[in-house]
């Protein structure tokens, strides 16, 4: 299964708003200049327009969530025979993190996931 459907299935289905992504390779073919713009890459446009979604460049947000995850379940690398048991590990783990709450936010992930 490609990235892409995975992604997707692993969301539940097609996000109805943005999707966040960073400096994503598949997704910005260049950064331009000292400006915050970025030139899409030729695949995400015509994935976004099959889709029907929307792009938005958040460099904190996303980062920060790389780094809470790869620092909670990455920090002692995690000993697998396949991707896919890589894969399905990362999956157990993004479910189990859908109980907890941010801060002292009264929602948990999930709760402001199913929102977004």
């Amino acid at each position: 299964m490609n990235v892409a459907l995975r992604a997707l299935r692993t969301l539940g289905g097609v996000p109805r708003s943005k999707v966040r992504y960073d400096n994503l390779k598949a997704a910005v073919a260049r950064v331009l200049g000292v400006s915050r713009a970025r030139a899409e890459a030729g695949r995400w446009i015509a994935f976004k327009s099959h889709y029907g979604i929307e792009g938005a460049h958040e460099k904190s947000g996303v980062e920060g969530m790389i780094g809470y995850f790869r620092r909670n379940y990455f920090v002692l690398v995690p000993e697998v025979s396949s991707l896919a048991e890589l894969n399905e590990m990362v999956e157990q783990w993004d479910r189990q993190d859908d109980a907890r709450r941010i801060g002292a936010r009264s929602k948990t992930v999930a709760e402001c996931f199913a929102l977004e």
